[in-house]
């Protein structure tokens, strides 16, 4: 075992993954959380997330994408609960969609599993999904389901089997660099520890008591609908979805619960919250995609919602995330910014953490996740 300490500040999607990386290469390394862990009001609430290898949103995350599908499936071969159901993803456009052409084109160069189902086949195969005509779709056959809150507690298990330290409801209020270390405060008291891993999601840096990166804070709703018929709507059945329109983009889930599904929208861009002061109220507004969804594009889906949720998360200026050291010390790595699109990702980017603590990192994070690679995108 290392003599290292290491502090991993938020245990959410990224600081779990990070303590369990890090115990498992055998340093002393103690998780802090302000909530219990796994908890509901930040980046991996919500109950369910997409995995895709399909990524539109650019092919330097593939082989961030590929690692992670291999680390979920060893993560739930020791977990005593399903947390990842590979179900598939399915894409919906318009023929023609710019967006949807280029993910297939992705697809193509990265050798994904994949199958282009035209307008007759999307009907025939997933019927749940209303048509105007002229879609088609493209099927992501590695993509599926995860269940967040469930893949943050297996993480955390096995790091704690592997000898980690969690404390929760405790909040840091403080992190301050030394030459020969960094001091962590929590609930008023002080502790140095040799590294620090600062992984708090919409909190970005704000503990951070010397300048450091900005990231924004984001207020995400979830809603669930009731539907007609379990059966349609099970995972075998109603793969994860992202669909565009010329009017609409919203992901949906299958139904896990025996009685609803879950519609997300498009990250609000417009807001930047205060994430200690964030509004938990739903209003009607908030749900206005969300019903135009339910009542147009999905068969059998009550178009009212029956339950829905505010959830946080941190961005980047460019809604590309950072995995580095900070600009000031070494001593402090920071994984967060992640932009909507973070948790699919989450055990790879954990094992880039344990590589900045080991070592100086990886090439491949170094050239595509930096701060400084972030700040030339932004220039």
């Amino acid at each position: 075992m290392s003599s290292q300490t290491v502090a991993v500040v938020g245990v959410g999607a990224m600081g779990s993954m990070s303590l369990w990386q890090l115990a498992q290469r055998g340093y002393q390394v103690t998780g802090f959380d302000r909530m219990g862990v796994p908890h509901d009001t930040s980046a991996h609430g919500a109950e369910s997330r997409i995995f895709r290898l399909a990524y539109k949103e650019g092919a330097e995350y593939i082989p961030l994408l590929k690692r992670s599908l291999a680390l979920w499936r060893e993560l739930q071969s020791t977990s005593e609960r399903q947390f990842h159901f590979p179900i598939g993803c399915l894409y919906i456009g318009e023929k023609g969609a710019e967006w949807l052409t280029g993910t297939l084109e992705g697809a193509r160069e990265h050798n994904v599993r994949h199958e282009v189902l035209d307008e007759q086949a999307l009907r025939a195969r997933f019927p749940q999904h209303r048509l105007s005509g002229g879609e088609f779709a493209l099927l992501d056959l590695d993509g599926g389901l995860l269940r967040p809150e469930l893949g943050v507690r297996a993480a955390v298990k096995a790091a704690l089997a592997a000898g980690a330290t969690l404390h929760q409801g405790c909040e840091v209020t403080r992190i301050h660099p030394h030459a020969d270390g960094v001091d962590v405060t929590c609930d008023g008291n002080t502790r140095r520890f040799d590294r620090v891993v600062v992984t708090s999601g919409a909190w970005g840096t704000r503990m951070i008591d010397v300048p450091s990166p900005h990231f924004i804070a984001r207020r995400l709703v979830g809603t669930w609908f009731g539907i007609d018929d379990k059966q349609a709507y099970l995972p075998s059945r109603f793969p994860v979805c992202i669909r565009r329109t010329s009017e609409i983009d919203y992901s949906g889930f299958p139904c896990m619960d025996g009685w609803t599904i879950k519609i997300m929208p498009p990250v609000n861009y417009l807001s930047d919250i205060d994430p200690s002061a964030v509004d938990r109220t739903v209003s009607y507004a908030d749900t206005a995609i969300m019903r135009r969804v339910a009542g147009t594009l999905l068969e059998g889906v009550d178009h009212q919602p029956v339950r829905s949720g505010v959830y946080l998360d941190g961005f980047t200026g460019d809604d590309r995330p950072v995995i580095d050291y900070h600009p000031e010390t070494k001593r402090i790595v920071i994984a967060t910014g992640f932009s909507g699109h973070g948790y699919k990702m989450s055990p790879a980017v954990g094992v880039a953490v344990a590589d900045l603590i080991e070592r100086d990192g990886d090439p491949y994070i170094n050239e595509h996740f930096s701060l400084g690679c972030a700040a030339r995108r932004a220039g």
